[in-house]
Protein backbone atom coordinates (compact mmCIF):
# COMPACT_ATOMS: atom_id res chain seq x y z
CA UNK A 1 0.00 0.00 0.00
CA UNK A 2 1.15 3.49 -1.06
CA UNK A 3 2.40 6.40 1.84
CA UNK A 4 -0.71 8.24 0.26
CA UNK A 5 -3.34 5.42 1.08
CA UNK A 6 -1.54 5.22 4.68
CA UNK A 7 -2.01 8.60 5.16
CA UNK A 8 -5.83 7.73 5.46
CA UNK A 9 -6.42 6.78 8.70
CA UNK A 10 -9.12 6.89 11.70
CA UNK A 11 -8.55 9.43 13.89
CA UNK A 12 -8.75 8.95 17.58
CA UNK A 13 -12.41 11.02 17.73
CA UNK A 14 -13.85 8.05 15.33
CA UNK A 15 -13.87 10.53 12.73
CA UNK A 16 -13.01 9.47 9.77
CA UNK A 17 -10.90 11.39 7.25
CA UNK A 18 -10.61 10.84 3.72
CA UNK A 19 -7.63 11.61 1.23
CA UNK A 20 -7.89 14.16 -1.78
CA UNK A 21 -6.29 12.35 -4.24
CA UNK A 22 -4.49 14.79 -6.82
CA UNK A 23 -7.02 17.39 -5.55
CA UNK A 24 -10.29 15.41 -7.70
CA UNK A 25 -13.72 15.87 -5.98
CA UNK A 26 -16.56 13.35 -5.90
CA UNK A 27 -19.32 14.20 -8.40
CA UNK A 28 -23.20 13.87 -7.74
CA UNK A 29 -24.78 11.57 -10.22
CA UNK A 30 -27.07 13.17 -12.76
CA UNK A 31 -30.74 11.90 -12.17
CA UNK A 32 -32.62 10.75 -15.47
CA UNK A 33 -36.46 9.49 -15.10
CA UNK A 34 -37.52 6.15 -16.80
CA UNK A 35 -41.41 6.10 -16.94
CA UNK A 36 -42.02 2.28 -16.51
CA UNK A 37 -45.70 3.48 -18.10
CA UNK A 38 -43.70 4.27 -21.38
CA UNK A 39 -43.25 1.95 -24.20
CA UNK A 40 -40.16 -0.17 -23.43
CA UNK A 41 -38.33 1.03 -27.18
CA UNK A 42 -39.33 4.69 -25.75
CA UNK A 43 -38.09 4.66 -22.53
CA UNK A 44 -34.52 5.43 -22.32
CA UNK A 45 -34.44 7.41 -25.11
CA UNK A 46 -34.20 10.99 -22.98
CA UNK A 47 -31.54 9.55 -21.14
CA UNK A 48 -29.47 8.09 -23.90
CA UNK A 49 -29.76 11.82 -26.21
CA UNK A 50 -27.10 13.66 -23.71
CA UNK A 51 -24.33 10.56 -24.42
CA UNK A 52 -22.02 10.43 -26.44
CA UNK A 53 -22.76 7.40 -28.69
CA UNK A 54 -18.75 7.49 -29.70
CA UNK A 55 -17.43 7.61 -26.49
CA UNK A 56 -19.82 4.92 -25.15
CA UNK A 57 -18.98 2.64 -28.20
CA UNK A 58 -15.57 3.06 -27.22
CA UNK A 59 -15.78 2.12 -23.88
CA UNK A 60 -18.03 -1.14 -24.75
CA UNK A 61 -15.10 -2.16 -26.86
CA UNK A 62 -12.35 -1.30 -23.93
CA UNK A 63 -14.71 -3.09 -21.32
CA UNK A 64 -15.11 -6.28 -23.16
CA UNK A 65 -11.99 -6.63 -24.25
CA UNK A 66 -11.00 -7.04 -20.60
CA UNK A 67 -14.37 -9.02 -19.34
CA UNK A 68 -14.34 -11.51 -22.55
CA UNK A 69 -10.49 -12.46 -22.63
CA UNK A 70 -11.35 -15.51 -23.75
CA UNK A 71 -12.08 -16.29 -27.86
CA UNK A 72 -14.36 -19.17 -27.18
CA UNK A 73 -16.34 -16.89 -24.88
CA UNK A 74 -16.54 -14.17 -27.03
CA UNK A 75 -18.09 -16.36 -30.08
CA UNK A 76 -20.38 -18.03 -27.53
CA UNK A 77 -21.90 -14.48 -26.30
CA UNK A 78 -22.07 -13.17 -29.68
CA UNK A 79 -24.58 -16.27 -30.52
CA UNK A 80 -26.45 -15.23 -27.40
CA UNK A 81 -26.46 -11.47 -28.56
CA UNK A 82 -28.00 -12.60 -32.23
CA UNK A 83 -30.34 -14.07 -30.64
CA UNK A 84 -31.56 -11.57 -28.37
CA UNK A 85 -35.63 -12.94 -28.21
CA UNK A 86 -34.68 -16.43 -26.95
CA UNK A 87 -32.51 -15.17 -24.20
CA UNK A 88 -33.13 -11.82 -23.73
CA UNK A 89 -36.88 -11.08 -21.69
CA UNK A 90 -38.83 -8.42 -22.00
CA UNK A 91 -39.15 -5.56 -21.53
CA UNK A 92 -35.22 -5.57 -21.61
CA UNK A 93 -34.89 -6.83 -24.99
CA UNK A 94 -36.64 -3.97 -26.39
CA UNK A 95 -35.08 -1.38 -24.22
CA UNK A 96 -31.73 -2.34 -24.98
CA UNK A 97 -33.42 -1.80 -28.56
CA UNK A 98 -34.47 1.48 -27.83
CA UNK A 99 -31.49 2.58 -26.93
CA UNK A 100 -29.71 0.86 -29.85
CA UNK A 101 -31.91 2.61 -32.28
CA UNK A 102 -31.43 6.02 -30.41
CA UNK A 103 -27.64 5.99 -30.17
CA UNK A 104 -26.72 4.18 -33.45
CA UNK A 105 -24.67 1.52 -30.88
CA UNK A 106 -24.70 -1.80 -32.60
CA UNK A 107 -27.20 -4.04 -30.83
CA UNK A 108 -25.45 -6.93 -30.44
CA UNK A 109 -22.61 -4.62 -28.49
CA UNK A 110 -25.63 -3.29 -26.08
CA UNK A 111 -26.88 -7.12 -25.67
CA UNK A 112 -22.96 -8.07 -24.72
CA UNK A 113 -22.42 -5.01 -22.55
CA UNK A 114 -25.61 -6.06 -20.57
CA UNK A 115 -25.37 -9.37 -20.08
CA UNK A 116 -21.50 -9.59 -19.50
CA UNK A 117 -21.46 -9.80 -15.64
CA UNK A 118 -23.35 -13.18 -16.37
CA UNK A 119 -20.84 -14.53 -18.84
CA UNK A 120 -17.65 -13.60 -17.47
CA UNK A 121 -18.09 -13.95 -13.57
CA UNK A 122 -16.29 -17.07 -12.12
CA UNK A 123 -13.33 -17.77 -9.94
CA UNK A 124 -11.23 -16.19 -12.35
CA UNK A 125 -12.21 -12.64 -11.95
CA UNK A 126 -10.33 -9.83 -11.90
CA UNK A 127 -11.94 -6.84 -10.59
CA UNK A 128 -12.54 -6.49 -6.77
CA UNK A 129 -16.16 -5.34 -7.79
CA UNK A 130 -17.58 -3.90 -4.88
CA UNK A 131 -18.41 -3.58 -0.98
CA UNK A 132 -21.88 -3.39 0.51
CA UNK A 133 -22.76 -2.54 3.98
CA UNK A 134 -26.12 -2.22 5.81
CA UNK A 135 -26.61 -1.36 9.32
CA UNK A 136 -28.62 0.44 11.33
CA UNK A 137 -28.32 3.64 13.36
CA UNK A 138 -29.00 4.32 17.11
CA UNK A 139 -32.89 4.48 16.53
CA UNK A 140 -33.10 1.42 14.74
CA UNK A 141 -32.65 3.24 11.06
CA UNK A 142 -31.19 1.26 8.16
CA UNK A 143 -28.66 2.92 5.97
CA UNK A 144 -27.23 0.65 2.89
CA UNK A 145 -24.18 2.05 1.42
CA UNK A 146 -22.57 0.55 -1.17
CA UNK A 147 -18.91 0.83 -4.17
CA UNK A 148 -19.21 -0.28 -7.09
CA UNK A 149 -15.86 -1.58 -8.15
CA UNK A 150 -14.80 -2.64 -11.96
CA UNK A 151 -12.97 -2.57 -14.12
CA UNK A 152 -12.42 0.31 -16.24
CA UNK A 153 -13.02 2.76 -13.73
CA UNK A 154 -12.37 5.66 -15.78
CA UNK A 155 -14.80 4.96 -18.51
CA UNK A 156 -17.51 4.07 -16.05
CA UNK A 157 -16.93 6.74 -14.29
CA UNK A 158 -18.08 9.10 -16.94
CA UNK A 159 -21.51 7.14 -18.11
CA UNK A 160 -22.52 6.50 -14.46
CA UNK A 161 -26.17 7.79 -13.79
CA UNK A 162 -28.97 7.95 -11.08
CA UNK A 163 -32.61 6.48 -12.55
CA UNK A 164 -35.99 7.59 -10.90
CA UNK A 165 -37.98 4.80 -12.09
CA UNK A 166 -41.62 6.20 -12.06
CA UNK A 167 -44.78 3.94 -12.49
CA UNK A 168 -48.24 5.75 -12.75
CA UNK A 169 -46.59 8.78 -12.30
CA UNK A 170 -44.90 8.70 -9.22
CA UNK A 171 -41.81 7.62 -8.41
CA UNK A 172 -41.42 3.84 -7.33
CA UNK A 173 -37.94 3.45 -6.74
CA UNK A 174 -34.11 5.06 -7.55
CA UNK A 175 -31.22 3.19 -8.84
CA UNK A 176 -27.82 3.62 -10.01
CA UNK A 177 -26.65 2.33 -13.40
CA UNK A 178 -24.39 3.05 -16.20
CA UNK A 179 -25.85 5.07 -19.38
CA UNK A 180 -27.08 2.45 -22.00
CA UNK A 181 -27.25 -0.31 -19.20
CA UNK A 182 -31.00 -1.36 -18.54
CA UNK A 183 -30.33 -3.76 -15.29
CA UNK A 184 -29.85 -2.67 -11.65
CA UNK A 185 -27.11 -3.39 -9.83
CA UNK A 186 -28.07 -0.74 -6.73
CA UNK A 187 -31.87 0.31 -5.67
CA UNK A 188 -34.00 1.07 -3.31
CA UNK A 189 -38.13 0.94 -3.28
CA UNK A 190 -39.20 3.77 -1.50
CA UNK A 191 -41.02 2.40 1.64
CA UNK A 192 -40.11 -0.93 1.29
CA UNK A 193 -36.47 -2.08 1.04
CA UNK A 194 -33.06 -1.60 -0.83
CA UNK A 195 -31.09 -3.85 -2.79
CA UNK A 196 -27.22 -3.89 -4.08
CA UNK A 197 -25.32 -6.89 -5.98
CA UNK A 198 -21.76 -7.68 -5.20
CA UNK A 199 -19.81 -10.57 -7.80
CA UNK A 200 -19.11 -13.92 -6.56
CA UNK A 201 -16.12 -14.99 -7.61
CA UNK A 202 -16.59 -18.42 -7.59
CA UNK A 203 -17.82 -20.90 -10.55
CA UNK A 204 -17.24 -21.41 -14.14
CA UNK A 205 -17.96 -18.80 -16.78
CA UNK A 206 -19.19 -22.15 -19.26
CA UNK A 207 -21.25 -23.39 -16.10
CA UNK A 208 -22.89 -19.51 -16.40
CA UNK A 209 -23.67 -20.00 -20.04
CA UNK A 210 -25.12 -23.86 -19.35
CA UNK A 211 -27.51 -21.64 -16.68
CA UNK A 212 -28.82 -20.05 -19.58
CA UNK A 213 -29.63 -22.53 -21.30
CA UNK A 214 -32.12 -23.67 -17.79
CA UNK A 215 -33.65 -20.93 -18.03
CA UNK A 216 -32.10 -18.90 -15.03
CA UNK A 217 -32.58 -15.24 -15.06
CA UNK A 218 -30.05 -12.39 -15.75
CA UNK A 219 -28.85 -11.17 -12.51
CA UNK A 220 -29.36 -7.72 -12.46
CA UNK A 221 -32.24 -8.41 -14.75
CA UNK A 222 -33.31 -10.34 -11.97
CA UNK A 223 -32.45 -7.31 -9.52
CA UNK A 224 -34.68 -4.74 -11.18
CA UNK A 225 -37.78 -7.08 -11.45
CA UNK A 226 -37.54 -7.66 -8.04
CA UNK A 227 -37.63 -3.14 -6.77
CA UNK A 228 -40.17 -2.87 -9.51
CA UNK A 229 -42.41 -5.53 -8.49
CA UNK A 230 -42.00 -6.84 -4.67
CA UNK A 231 -43.59 -4.07 -2.06
CA UNK A 232 -41.89 -5.18 0.86
CA UNK A 233 -38.86 -6.36 2.23
CA UNK A 234 -40.06 -9.46 3.39
CA UNK A 235 -41.01 -10.49 -0.51
CA UNK A 236 -37.64 -8.73 -2.07
CA UNK A 237 -35.79 -11.38 0.02
CA UNK A 238 -38.06 -14.60 -0.68
CA UNK A 239 -37.53 -13.59 -4.50
CA UNK A 240 -33.58 -13.53 -4.06
CA UNK A 241 -33.23 -16.54 -2.11
CA UNK A 242 -35.58 -17.98 -4.82
CA UNK A 243 -35.18 -16.46 -8.08
CA UNK A 244 -32.70 -18.32 -10.02
CA UNK A 245 -29.45 -16.78 -11.37
CA UNK A 246 -27.52 -16.92 -13.93
CA UNK A 247 -24.40 -16.37 -12.00
CA UNK A 248 -23.03 -16.43 -8.79
CA UNK A 249 -23.93 -13.37 -7.06
CA UNK A 250 -24.52 -12.20 -2.86
CA UNK A 251 -27.45 -9.81 -2.95
CA UNK A 252 -27.34 -7.52 0.35
CA UNK A 253 -30.95 -6.43 1.12
CA UNK A 254 -32.09 -3.76 3.31
CA UNK A 255 -35.47 -3.02 5.12
CA UNK A 256 -37.42 -0.64 6.91
CA UNK A 257 -37.02 -1.96 10.44
CA UNK A 258 -34.02 -2.79 12.54
CA UNK A 259 -34.23 -6.79 12.36
CA UNK A 260 -34.43 -6.36 8.14
CA UNK A 261 -30.85 -6.91 6.23
CA UNK A 262 -29.75 -9.85 4.31
CA UNK A 263 -26.55 -11.27 2.62
CA UNK A 264 -27.97 -14.37 0.09
CA UNK A 265 -25.40 -16.29 -1.52
CA UNK A 266 -26.21 -17.34 -4.90
CA UNK A 267 -24.79 -20.20 -6.85
CA UNK A 268 -25.64 -20.11 -10.49
CA UNK A 269 -29.10 -21.73 -10.45
CA UNK A 270 -29.31 -22.31 -6.74
CA UNK A 271 -29.30 -20.27 -3.09
CA UNK A 272 -25.75 -21.41 -1.37
CA UNK A 273 -26.77 -19.88 1.81
CA UNK A 274 -27.74 -16.38 3.42
CA UNK A 275 -26.60 -14.10 6.59
CA UNK A 276 -29.80 -12.41 8.53
CA UNK A 277 -28.88 -8.76 10.01
CA UNK A 278 -28.26 -9.42 14.01
CA UNK A 279 -26.48 -13.19 12.97
CA UNK A 280 -23.05 -12.27 13.76
CA UNK A 281 -22.76 -11.42 17.68
CA UNK A 282 -19.63 -9.61 17.48
CA UNK A 283 -21.45 -6.48 15.40
CA UNK A 284 -24.82 -7.53 15.44
CA UNK A 285 -26.28 -4.12 13.84
CA UNK A 286 -24.29 -4.12 10.45
CA UNK A 287 -23.31 -6.22 7.80
CA UNK A 288 -20.67 -6.29 5.68
CA UNK A 289 -20.32 -7.77 2.19
CA UNK A 290 -16.92 -7.84 -0.73
CA UNK A 291 -16.64 -10.69 -2.57
CA UNK A 292 -16.05 -12.99 -0.66
CA UNK A 293 -18.26 -15.78 1.23
CA UNK A 294 -19.39 -14.76 4.94
CA UNK A 295 -18.28 -18.01 6.75
CA UNK A 296 -14.39 -17.81 4.75
CA UNK A 297 -11.64 -15.57 5.40
CA UNK A 298 -10.97 -13.11 2.80
CA UNK A 299 -7.71 -13.47 0.97
CA UNK A 300 -4.80 -11.50 2.32
CA UNK A 301 -4.18 -9.57 -0.65
CA UNK A 302 -7.93 -8.23 -0.74
CA UNK A 303 -8.85 -7.72 2.52
CA UNK A 304 -11.55 -4.71 1.97
CA UNK A 305 -14.28 -7.21 4.70
CA UNK A 306 -12.05 -5.99 7.88
CA UNK A 307 -11.17 -2.38 6.61
CA UNK A 308 -14.90 -1.71 6.90
CA UNK A 309 -15.66 -3.89 10.22
CA UNK A 310 -12.88 -2.04 11.91
CA UNK A 311 -13.91 1.46 10.72
CA UNK A 312 -17.70 0.37 11.55
CA UNK A 313 -16.58 -0.15 14.75
CA UNK A 314 -14.49 2.87 15.30
CA UNK A 315 -17.46 4.82 14.45
CA UNK A 316 -19.92 2.92 16.45
CA UNK A 317 -23.51 1.97 15.93
CA UNK A 318 -24.21 5.46 18.21
CA UNK A 319 -22.69 7.76 15.62
CA UNK A 320 -23.78 6.00 12.96
CA UNK A 321 -25.85 8.42 10.17
CA UNK A 322 -25.66 8.69 6.32
CA UNK A 323 -22.40 10.73 6.29
CA UNK A 324 -20.66 8.67 8.38
CA UNK A 325 -21.30 5.41 6.08
CA UNK A 326 -20.17 7.90 3.18
CA UNK A 327 -16.84 8.08 5.49
CA UNK A 328 -16.84 4.16 6.42
CA UNK A 329 -16.88 3.42 2.32
CA UNK A 330 -13.94 6.06 1.79
CA UNK A 331 -11.46 4.41 3.72
CA UNK A 332 -8.63 2.36 1.77
CA UNK A 333 -8.71 -0.74 0.78
CA UNK A 334 -12.44 -0.47 1.15
CA UNK A 335 -12.09 2.34 -1.32
CA UNK A 336 -9.62 1.59 -4.23
CA UNK A 337 -8.41 2.15 -7.77
CA UNK A 338 -11.35 0.46 -9.20
CA UNK A 339 -14.41 2.53 -7.52
CA UNK A 340 -16.64 3.71 -9.34
CA UNK A 341 -19.58 5.19 -7.58
CA UNK A 342 -20.77 4.85 -3.68
CA UNK A 343 -24.10 4.85 -2.99
CA UNK A 344 -26.03 5.92 -0.43
CA UNK A 345 -29.48 5.10 0.33
CA UNK A 346 -32.14 4.45 2.84
CA UNK A 347 -35.88 2.50 2.18
CA UNK A 348 -37.49 3.91 5.19
CA UNK A 349 -36.32 7.55 4.04
CA UNK A 350 -36.98 7.94 0.17
CA UNK A 351 -34.49 11.75 1.11
CA UNK A 352 -31.37 9.50 1.65
CA UNK A 353 -30.58 8.28 -1.85
CA UNK A 354 -26.81 9.77 -3.10
CA UNK A 355 -24.64 8.67 -5.87
CA UNK A 356 -21.27 10.35 -5.59
CA UNK A 357 -18.86 9.41 -8.78
CA UNK A 358 -15.22 8.79 -7.05
CA UNK A 359 -13.11 10.95 -8.99
CA UNK A 360 -11.35 11.47 -5.60
CA UNK A 361 -10.06 8.17 -5.83
CA UNK A 362 -6.21 7.01 -6.22
CA UNK A 363 -6.31 6.08 -9.93
CA UNK A 364 -6.21 9.96 -10.47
Amino acid sequence: MSSKLLACVLVASFVLTVCAFGGHKAETAKTFVVDLDAPPLQRWQKVVQSADANFIQKGIDKLLRVALPNEALVKLVEAIAKDIERFIPQPYADEIRGISQATGIPLGDLVISNIVYDVSASGTGRSKACTSIVTTDHNGKIYHGRNLDYAEPSFLKNITIQVDFHRNGKSLFMATTYMGYVGVITGSRHGAFSISGDERNTGKWWNNLLAVEKGSGFTFFNERWILENKETYKEALIEAVLKPTIAPVYYILGGITPTEGAIVVRNAHTLANFTMLGMDETHPWYLVETNYDPWKAPPASDDRRDAAIHAMNRVGQDKMDAEMLYKVLSVPPVFNEQTTYTTIMSAADASVYRTMIRWDGPDY
